[in-house]
């Protein structure tokens, strides 16, 4: 068989394509639907081959079913997978030191009093559809300003704060809840710190309002708890990342 020019580049863009689309996917629960539709495929396969009829035609309609089935299931999914394909053309946020040192000290502060928060870095994904379910500020970020946000009986201390660059742009803002059954022993927040994570490449910081523990969700994963300084190490990393 001859390979021509434009079946090498053809062969080529369709393992790229394959290839980033496994890299996207495996962040997210659907890589485990994928595990399951490849097994489909195969046994459906199976079943043309034999010459199965009866299996293979019920496949065959089970399948044009589902494909509508799996869009309304992973919409979440499906929409973090299509907002990572769009970041490289968007400039990240960078997070300044100064910035970086006031976010600590307040975190700081507020795990030892048991205040209970949780603060979004944005990065790539833009934020501002949930920045404007909160209070918009546009104000300097400071340690007191964090801490008087997320003080109990405050207006705003029970949503989350957005953070852009070294601007602290809105507070008491809904983000979306994760939907995984392993996170449903969680508080509120916590689960909305991993949701977040989930469809935004934003970096958030949670403060347990029980205990006092500092924790990171970031790729819709939570970090264990945290002491200041191996938080101060994770905000380090942030910043080279910007840089």
């Amino acid at each position: 068989m001859n390979l021509s020019w434009r079946d090498v580049i053809d062969i080529l863009a369709v393992a790229t394509v394959l290839y980033y689309t496994y890299g996207l996917l495996a962040e997210t629960r659907a890589m485990n639907l994928v595990r399951g539709l490849i097994v489909y495929v195969l046994v459906w396969f199976a079943a043309e081959q034999l010459g199965l009829t009866t299996l293979s035609w019920l496949l065959g309609n089970a399948a044009t079913l589902g494909m509508f089935a799996l869009i309304v299931v992973f919409q979440p999914e499906l929409r973090g997978v299509l907002e990572r394909l769009g970041r490289g053309r968007l400039r990240e946020n960078r997070l300044d030191v100064e910035a970086a040192r006031e976010l600590l000290r307040a975190v700081e502060r507020m795990a030892a009093r048991r205040l209970g928060a949780i603060v979004a870095l944005e990065r790539r994904t833009p934020l501002g559809e949930y920045a404007v379910t909160g209070e918009v500020l546009d104000a300097r970020v400071s340690a007191r300003l964090l801490e008087t946000l997320f003080t109990v009986g405050t207006p705003l201390h029970d949503g989350g704060a957005i953070m852009r660059g070294r601007r602290l742009v809105a507070a008491g803002c809904v983000f979306p809840l994760s939907e995984r059954d392993d996170l449903k022993y969680l508080g509120t927040r916590h689960r909305a710190a991993v949701g977040l994570s989930e469809v935004s490449d934003a970096f958030v910081i949670v403060v347990s309002e029980e205990r006092g523990t500092i924790r990171i969700a970031e790729r819709g994963e939570l970090s264990p708890n945290l002491t200041p300084s191996e938080l101060k190490d994770r905000l380090r990393e942030v910043l080279d990342e910007a840089l």
